[in-house]
């Protein structure tokens, strides 16, 4: 009869259990999918040659290209893409400006909208289904504290200022690819999520991503029919006569032209309006508008300096999502029509680059922003373009549905 050993059957065993236990507490990592080496690669190359802060300051090119480097040479050990994507952003973000930026294209969302006030995250728009949480602040998702990933975040979002994280975080926080890169979530299942009500108690639900460009997708839009800037944000521009105040109301929301309506037509009608009727201001409302083309709408700011009556009682409202180009004709508005700004700051230094160009990234198909022009608007050391009137919108103001910037500038009155 042949002799077991016990001892050398039991070692076998051990070392069974320890390689299952190694595999299984590998498993869970995706590992990098994408050929990224030559993307950064890339992106090193074009932004060290093209991007204007980076051709001009040699000491913020070569940290730039360091980080760049360094991305390259940790690729073996990032557990995911959008690790590695998050990453990009950081050292695309760590250049300091609004339009240097990784474009972020649609994608999987947490199905709500979110507006940061106080530096905290509040619910203002979302399904029917969770119309429960409206106006609630968003405190967990997946069981990590919002405050946190706010934190990491400030790293990773391209900004000129505090205004541009206002806009920004709210924008980034509900993303997968971010949340997945931070590694809040690890898959595409229900992600938990806690909210702190109105009345001050807490919710947990569980909900489903939506994909960002799906048309069919409702969101409640609260209060879109009774506010003035929801209700006219869906066109590039458009006005309205308000009798009762004597003031005529221009949403200007794009920098673009509309191709069926031109800015050359919305002038003539908005001045038009200005003759026919006992117009004694007008309000140009830039809160909406991101930017563009800034000459877009040097057709209305003519027509309006040729109108001696109304030349000096223009009122332009600004806020956190006013940028760019956008920024730039509320500049000018105050300048040469002597216009008062009310509302919050611009989403902008009025004295970084601009002028974008953009280039493609062959294996991961994300789009890369790039500023080529140097600006100086303003002669400031002031980061921002700041109202000469400051009025915040809050949380609670968006509860109430009420618009106390478009109150202040109807109550304004001109000496």
């Amino acid at each position: 009869m042949r002799k077991i050993n016990l001892e050398s059957n039991n070692y076998l065993i051990i070392l069974n259990l320890l390689f299952l236990l190694f595999l299984s507490s590998c498993s869970w990592k995706e590992g990098v999918t994408l050929r990224w080496e030559p993307d950064l690669k890339y992106v090193k190359q074009e932004m060290m040659q093209k991007e204007i802060s980076l051709k001009i300051n040699h000491e913020l090119s070569i940290t730039f290209g360091e980080k760049m480097d360094r991305i390259i040479e940790d690729l073996p050990k990032y557990e995911n893409d959008d690790q590695v994507k998050i990453e990009l952003s950081k050292a695309v973000a760590s250049i300091g400006q609004l339009h240097t930026s990784l474009e972020l294209g649609n994608e999987d969302v947490l199905p709500f909208i979110l507006y940061m006030s106080q530096d905290k995250l509040y619910v203002i728009d979302t399904l029917q289904q969770y119309s429960y949480i409206l106006f609630a602040e968003l405190t967990e998702i997946n069981h990590q504290p919002v405050e946190r990933i706010v934190k990491q975040l400030k790293d990773v979002v391209s900004r000129d200022n505090e205004q541009g994280l206002f806009v920004e975080i709210p924008s980034h926080i509900v993303r997968y690819s971010i949340l997945h890169g931070l590694g809040v979530i690890e898959d595409h299942d229900k992600i938990p999520v806690t909210f702190l009500l109105e009345d001050g108690s807490k919710t947990s639900i569980s909900v489903p991503l939506v994909y960002q460009g799906d048309s069919t997708i409702r969101l409640i839009n609260p209060y879109k029919e009774n506010l003035f800037y929801k209700k006219l944000g869906d066109t590039n521009y458009e006005y309205k006569y308000l009798p009762r105040e004597n003031t005529l109301y221009a949403a200007y929301n794009s920098c673009y032209t509309d191709p069926n309506y031109s800015i050359e037509q919305y002038s003539r009608d908005i001045v038009r309006t200005i003759n026919h009727f006992p117009v004694k201001k007008i309000i140009i409302d830039l809160r909406n508008n991101r930017g563009g083309n800034s000459d877009v709408i040097q057709p209305l700011v003519k027509e309006l300096s040729e109108l001696p009556k109304i030349k000096n009682n223009i009122i332009v409202l600004i806020g956190r999502y006013t940028a760019s180009s956008a920024m730039a004709n509320a500049i000018e508005l105050r300048s040469t029509l002597n216009a008062i700004l009310i509302g919050e700051p611009a989403n902008g230094d009025p004295n970084k680059p601009g002028d974008i160009l953009s280039f493609r990234l062959h294996e991961s198909g994300l789009t890369v922003n790039y500023s080529t022009k140097e600006f100086h608007l303003l002669e400031t050391k002031e980061k921002a373009l700041n109202p000469d009137i400051l009025v915040n919108l809050t949380i609670s103001d968006i509860r109430k549905g009420v618009d106390p910037v478009l109150t202040k500038a109807l109550e304004y009155t001109f000496n």
